[in-house]
């Protein structure tokens, strides 16, 4: 984007406004965010130690009225993500409109008619939709706890596997990649009311090579594969990444026919007890609203933040 833009927010209702952009130095941006991108997930969405909380692709902006920094965004070519304002100004439709039509006019824009904003908080959903912006249908939370020692209690009919790494062709790849790939197909990703429902068999592969490049020897530890003991076959699947600098718990599954015997609660405490020996101070999740997921980690303890919707669009 250029380094500072005009923009007049465009008349959906109430006074237009004039803001402009500028580009913003990351670091003192993300103290801006910490502070003003609501304190519930501060410590929540934002990475640990020195990592950039800016995802690839974007960069962090400020919001001047007058002259005044009066907000922030971080902006690429067709979104908007992480929108904050600094007391007293709000997030309202007009200051979206204006941010909108900074990024089509921009040359990274290329005059875009679709924009997309991610991870909108749900009491800024209605601003959003009366911008233009519709809703996907799902919400989610991050939810948080320390990690913690469980006593061992397995299953009798069941047995923990470690997950394993190897190098292939210079590729981070996890070993049994097919099998566990084919296993969240059948039983995570298909489900019926998932959000990828419609997801193919080569894009679970696909996130699953990407997760495995970014685990470490202390996530990989935390992550396990459950089995049968008697027939040998697969049975549940707890996947821990590093998101941002945090470990996260990436995919968490039980098949269908051995869930409600507490299986997922045992894989979960085997992460939440080898994070706490291999020395990470928590384990976080992103969990979908209504989610068996979001009822399970309250009951382990985790502190649920604030609800978003992961997407909202803005056709042309």
């Amino acid at each position: 984007m250029n380094r500072e833009d005009r923009l007049v927010a465009s008349p959906h209702g109430g006074k237009p406004e004039s803001v402009s952009i500028c580009e913003a130095e990351p670091a003192e941006w993300e103290w801006y965010l910490r502070i003003y991108d609501k304190q519930m997930a501060a410590g929540i969405k934002l990475p640990l130690h020195n990592d950039s909380f800016l995802p690839a692709g974007f960069m962090p902006y400020w919001l001047k009225k007058n002259g005044k920094v009066i907000g922030g965004a971080a902006l690429s070519g067709s979104a908007i993500r992480d929108l904050f304002t600094i007391p007293p100004h709000q997030v309202d439709h007009r200051l979206i409109l204006a941010v909108v039509e900074a990024i089509r006019e921009t040359e990274a824009g290329g005059g875009t008619r679709t924009i997309r904003a991610y991870e909108v908080f749900a009491d800024e959903e209605d601003a959003y939709m009366r911008a233009g912006f519709f809703p996907a249908p799902h919400r989610h939370r991050w939810m948080q706890r320390p990690t913690a020692e469980y006593d061992s209690h397995g299953n009798g009919g069941s047995a923990f596997q470690s997950v394993e790494i190897q190098n292939e062709g210079g590729e981070r790849r996890l070993v049994l990649e097919r099998e566990i790939g084919l296993f969240l197909f059948k039983h995570a990703w298909h489900e019926e009311g998932s959000k990828l429902e419609d997801a193919s068999f080569a894009e679970v592969l696909s996130k699953l090579k990407i997760g495995a490049a970014h685990m470490t020897e202390e996530t990989t530890l935390a992550s396990s594969l459950l089995y049968d003991t008697s027939t040998r076959a697969l049975i549940g699947v707890c996947i821990i990444g590093m998101l941002a600098g945090c470990p996260t718990i990436q995919e968490l599954t039980v098949m269908r026919a051995y869930r409600g015997r507490g299986l997922a609660t045992q894989m979960v405490q085997k992460a939440l007890t080898m994070s706490k020996k291999q020395g990470l101070p928590l384990l976080r999740i992103r969990a979908m609203h209504g989610h068996p997921h979001e009822s399970l980690c309250f009951q382990l303890g985790f502190m649920p933040g604030p609800l978003f919707i992961s997407t909202m669009t803005m056709y042309g």
